[in-house]
């Protein structure tokens, strides 16, 4: 907060030479204050100068007095005849003059210390040491969003801040003039800035886009917060890694499959780092690997090792994250690089290529050139590949020579899945590479040099920021993001305006504070998304504490159920492809990815599970618990709907389960729904109505 001000007085000097008058200025300090800093010289008008120092001055000078006291001033000069006053006259004039002279009011503004909330209502104080007495005050606001203010001619104003109307802090200047009964006036101003409050609603919509679905206590943890606040906090929490979860099936010396899941749900139900989690699961669908029908089954630490990568650098930079997904020897099996030879005409040897394509098609930068706003650039009205056969056999080149670490020998790997590969050069093609964008790797390049140079040359082009920044918005936040949204976040991307390429906590903050994602003055008419059907599984099961009495989360069918399940893609390209358009869609040019996987069969398993959830595994309809059995916890719900009746119930959903997007057509259907089974106990109408929530479509879409 700053505070700036002027004190205008009149102080006339008789002349003792008989000169005319001369103004004078007389300098008073005003009391320190802590919420004040750099202090500026303003006039009443509000033009300002920069003061030549840290204290705050007075410049007691007004020329409307100068003129006043003309008259007086020449009755005391000398004759035109030479005829001089007496001394002794002029002494007695200027002591009475200097008698009836003035000073203006010393006057400090006392903003309120605290963070200051949009819509609050705030006391600016302001604190007057010289003569009280007969003191006008009058407050003004000079800029900033419209506030009420309250009490204009007080000597404290209360002022009520304007209500959210953007994500960004509103700053505001105020005003004060203090007027003593002698027309000396001091004219103060201050600087304040307001917040974000979020509310639950604005609450419960942020953690849609970023959790894995918010639970009530992390959405009245978040109210009051800022977004930026909230995503701070987020940000500088420690990451919950899954490898401490992973344990051994029972009478097991090593740890299977189902033990990878089992580490997925106690970590992503249980962690507090919700962000970092939701994070790192839109990257595991951008960085695919899969223990779905391959070797990596049976490598769980490795599987869970790979997980903890994205979690690691979720909020660091993507060139590191790049890097990392590289060296996984995870990454290394699935995509055929790890083990991957230079080419030996001999024995029928060459580089494979298949990591060299998808790390480009896939995790970099796409098929065809972009623009910064993720729309394709095009020469005669036709797309501009980013790649060709060249650069596929240059990369591939690049990933030769690399095996799991600490390997004894190429022919005898460690086979550990948890660390970053190591290079044998022996086995590294040494010809001369070709990159991106005409760059090319020295023929003698060892390993290690060559991989760095890849990756910076993947790392540099102009496409990674739109492509990746467009496809985190898709899992994030609305699958039709406008160009300027993708553009606004690209830039971030670029930079994050400490001059930072890549820094993906400010690429995240981006889209999550974006207009597009909070809402606040952008009405759209395409905005939201299909909720990925495991998500809608993992909120319902944060929201309702779902557990088993032995701590074990096996799902052994979530792929079958679900259509997806944590890093069980079907292939590379994910469970959905960001550019998915669904028949229904066809013309408008929009695209719904999550859609790919709504066939008829795993919506009728997704239906069944969610029944199979909310309706057969209430604990409260239970007698007795099977302890390997993962239940639903419902009883803060029944309690409500027997205490303070259905719609404070339905109230309550709206905000954990609809972020205030449940339409009255939804809520009519819940009604009806209860009045079919109003006959039955609160146990079993609270299982049908969550079973209905989870098949709304207002709850399968985040908006």
């Amino acid at each position: 907060m700053k505070m700036r001000f002027l004190s205008v007085a009149a102080i006339v000097l008789l002349s003792a030479c008989g000169g005319g008058g001369e103004s004078n200025s007389n300098s008073n300090a005003a009391p320190d204050s802590s919420n004040s800093s750099n202090t500026n010289t303003a006039s009443p008008n509000g033009d300002r100068t920069e003061s030549s120092s840290d204290t705050n001055t007075q410049d007691n000078v007004s020329s409307g007095s100068q003129a006043d006291n003309t008259n007086e001033q020449s009755d005391h000069q000398s004759n035109a005849d030479g005829n001089e006053s007496s001394s002794e006259g002029n002494n007695e004039e200027n002591e009475g003059a200097a008698d009836n002279i003035g000073t203006a009011p010393i006057v400090d503004l006392k903003p309120p210390g605290a963070v200051l909330r949009k819509g609050n209502e705030i006391i600016i104080n302001s604190v007057v040491t010289s003569p009280t007495e007969n003191l006008t005050y009058a407050w003004m606001q000079v800029a900033g969003p419209e506030a009420t203010l309250i009490g204009t001619d007080s000597q404290n104003l209360t002022v009520i801040l304007p209500t959210t109307h953007s994500v960004e802090k509103d700053l505001f200047t105020f005003s004060l003039t203090v007027t003593n009964n002698a027309g000396l006036s001091t004219y103060v101003e201050t600087d304040i800035e307001s917040v974000n409050a979020m509310t639950e609603l604005q609450a419960s919509a942020l953690l849609q886009q970023a959790t894995l679905g918010a639970t009530l206590t992390e959405i009245q943890a978040a109210t009051g917060l800022s977004e930026e606040e909230w995503l701070d906090q987020q940000i500088l929490l420690e990451p919950t890694y899954h490898t401490p979860f992973l344990e051994n099936y029972p009478d097991r010396e090593n740890p299977s499959h189902i033990n990878r899941i089992d580490a997925w749900w106690k970590a992503s139900l249980s962690a507090p780092d919700q962000l970092r989690q939701r994070v790192a699961f839109a990257l595991s669908e951008i960085f695919v690997v899969s223990d779905a029908n391959t070797s990596l089954k049976g490598e769980p630490e490795g599987m869970v090792a790979y997980y903890d990568t994205l979690l690691k650098h979720a909020f660091g930079n993507f060139r590191a994250l790049l890097e990392s997904v590289t060296l996984s020897p995870v990454m290394g099996v699935y995509l055929s690089h790890l083990g991957n030879e230079k080419a030996d005409a001999e024995r029928n040897i060459r580089p494979d290529e298949n990591y060299a394509r998808e790390v480009m098609q896939l995790f970099t930068i796409g098929l065809n050139e972009l623009n910064l706003d993720g729309t394709a650039k095009l020469n005669d009205n036709n797309t501009i590949p980013t790649y060709s056969q060249q650069e596929i056999a240059g990369f591939a080149k690049v990933f030769t020579g690399w095996t799991f670490a600490y390997s004894a020998r190429w022919d005898r790997p460690s086979r550990n899945y948890t660390l970053p590969m190591h290079a044998f050069s022996d086995y590294h093609s040494m010809e001369e590479k070709a990159l991106l964008n005409g760059d090319i790797i020295p023929a003698g390049t060892g390993p290690e040099e060559s991989m760095q140079q890849a990756l910076d040359n993947l790392f540099s082009h102009q496409n990674v920021a739109p492509f990746i920044s467009k496809q985190l918005i898709q899992r994030l936040v609305k699958s039709n993001p406008t160009p300027a949204y993708v553009e606004r976040v690209a830039s971030v991307f670029n930079d994050n305006g400490q001059g930072i390429r890549g820094d993906l906590a400010a690429v995240i903050k981006a889209i999550l504070l974006d207009d597009e994602a909070r809402k606040y003055s952008s009405v759209l008419v395409h905005s939201g998304k299909i909720k990925e059907p495991i998500l809608t599984k993992v909120h319902l099961w944060r929201v309702l504490n779902a557990r088993s009495e032995l701590n074990r989360y096996y799902t052994w069918n979530l792929s079958t159920t679900y259509g997806q399940g944590p890093l069980l893609s079907p292939s590379v390209f994910n469970f959905f492809r960001p550019d998915h358009v669904p028949n229904e869609l066809q013309g408008l040019g929009l695209v719904a990815p999550e859609l790919q996987i709504a066939t008829d069969s795993n919506m009728i398993a997704t239906t069944n599970g969610h029944y199979g959830d909310l309706v057969w595994r209430m604990a409260e309809r239970k007698n007795t618990l099977n302890p390997k059995t993962i239940y639903m916890y419902g009883q803060s719900d029944i309690t409500m709907l027997s205490n303070n009746g259905l719609q404070a119930l339905l109230d309550y959903y709206n905000l954990v389960y609809f972020a205030g997007s449940m339409s009255d057509s939804t809520r009519s259907a819940l009604v009806d729904l209860d009045s079919y089974f109003a006959r039955k106990d609160a146990v079993h109408r609270v299982a049908q109505l969550l079973y209905m929530v989870s098949l709304s479509p207002d709850f399968n879409y985040q908006n």
